[in-house]
């Protein structure tokens, strides 16, 4: 199997409106390579896209699969487990519970790129998984693409203290990674205290002195 011409007849198919076809595309393709990170994202796009109706039929038809997924996290097979929540997800697109689930079970398996395309096409539609798809994005170092995605989770909720804190600690690090010091007196500053410049780029204050340093007798 062409698994890239199978993806971009998928891509194709997507553009057209045609969901159903590339979900069927994209399943092959992750049958064959379950951690094609390409594959994973695009499907959960395609199922997003199919616009999915809750309802009795969708649960139903995912059951089996949403079984055999809690039998195989039983047995410690994250692979087995990530390919009948998949199966699930895609019978009911509508549980995007389902979807960050399979999620998380392709990271568990080693599949973390695909993990990370799968959460990020969630994002859109649920911020818990533009949450999930920030962490995953900040550990693989793409910390402007972790910062967009909290960018969503607070478009759908500003007031998510977890997503406040996690664009603070993200914001900090990147002002660091990129030395951009004009938040800092000086660059000296950052050499000699890079912890304390990481605090005043969240908008923290310093840490409380330690009792025992403060009441130690001067020499």
């Amino acid at each position: 199997m062409d698994l890239k011409k199978h993806l971009d007849r998928a891509e194709q198919a997507l553009s057209r409106g045609q969901a159903d076809f590339a979900i069927e595309l994209c399943d092959q393709v992750l049958d064959f390579a379950p951690g094609d990170a390409n594959a994973a994202g695009l499907l959960a796009r395609a199922l997003v896209a199919s616009k999915p109706k809750k309802g009795l039929l969708g649960k139903i038809g995912a059951g089996p699969s949403s079984l055999g997924a809690r039998l195989s996290r039983m047995t410690k097979n994250a692979d087995a487990e990530a390919r009948q929540l998949r199966r699930a997800f895609i019978k009911n697109p509508a549980s995007y519970q389902t979807g960050a689930d399979w999620a998380d079970a392709l990271e568990r398996a080693g599949y973390a790129g695909a993990a990370l395309e799968a959460f990020g096409a969630l994002a859109e539609a649920d911020s818990d998984c533009a949450k999930r798809a920030s962490a995953l994005a900040a550990a693989q170092g793409e910390v402007g693409r972790a910062l967009e995605y909290l960018e969503r989770a607070l478009e759908a909720n500003p007031r998510d203290t977890e997503a406040v804190r996690m664009r603070k600690n993200l914001a900090a690090e990147q002002a660091l990674s990129t030395k951009r010091y004009d938040e800092a007196e000086s660059a000296q500053d950052v050499a000699y205290d890079p912890d304390a410049f990481l605090r005043a780029a969240r908008g923290e204050g310093a840490p409380p002195a330690d009792e025992s340093e403060s009441e130690r007798p001067e020499a």
